[in-house]
């Protein structure tokens, strides 16, 4: 799988109670990456819409962007056109765990904050093979969290 990640990537951790990560499947959110990406770390599928606010995001002096961009950025990633946005949050899951998780990441993800699918069972169980305990439907998708307590 080709991804691209923020030219800033390093090794460094942060030490926080709570690491959120963003993983984006609606090809057209763009407008709204910027917001997102200096909050938490956003994995966006890389779309006409998309690739130019990614781009744009990296090369501004974004305030607010953490030192470590596994806390904040963008990583962007491709999709097959034919891919559903179910099918993109499957495969993609365990990436995000391999990248944010208990260890790449200090402290591993805690809530993953998906855009453009809806919680389905089978999403459910993905994330809970993941160790994800709660979920939460939102207007744009679902949010999955974890305890991430020793």
């Amino acid at each position: 799988m080709k991804v691209a990640a923020s030219p800033q990537m390093n090794s460094k951790t942060v030490r926080a109670s709570v690491h959120k990560v963003g993983l984006v499947v609606d090809p057209h959110f763009g407008e709204r990456l910027a917001e997102l990406a200096v909050q938490f770390h956003v994995w966006i599928v890389a779309t006409a819409a998309n690739v130019p606010k990614a781009e744009q995001f990296w090369q501004d002096e974004v305030p607010g962007a953490a030192s470590d961009s596994l806390a904040t950025g963008i990583t962007l990633y491709e999709a097959d056109p034919q891919e559903s946005p179910a099918e993109i949050c499957v495969r993609l899951s365990e990436e995000l765990e391999a990248h944010h998780g208990e260890f790449a990441h200090d402290p591993p993800w805690s809530e993953i904050e998906v855009y453009g699918v809806s919680l389905s069972p089978e999403l459910e169980s993905v994330f809970r093979e993941l160790g994800a305990t709660a979920f939460e439907s939102t207007i744009d998708g679902f949010i999955c969290r974890r305890s991430t307590a020793g």
